[in-house]
């Protein structure tokens, strides 16, 4: 974590189950399930399997394009760890 409470990305996995597999910098790993935020207007795109499977690793959030993006800290405080 950084001094600002930031958490730090390394990796991410999308996964076919709408899950993401998340390495943040301190080496922890944590499991998001990512089927609840379906229903929101804004990730609603990521019901395209083929588009889910797109995410990228951003410093801190993973992103699918311009318009789709989450924060790292709201995956890791979320997520469950693995």
């Amino acid at each position: 974590m950084s001094q600002f409470g930031f958490v730090r990305l390394v990796h991410v996995e999308a996964r076919s189950d709408h899950t993401l597999l998340l390495t943040f910098e301190s080496g922890e790993k944590r499991l998001y399930d990512f089927k609840p935020e379906l229903d929101l207007p804004v990730f609603e795109p990521l019901k395209n399997i083929g588009l889910f499977m797109q995410a990228k690793k951003h410093s801190y959030a993973v992103v699918w394009n311009e318009d789709i993006d989450i924060a790292s800290e709201a995956l890791y405080y979320s997520g469950t760890p693995v």
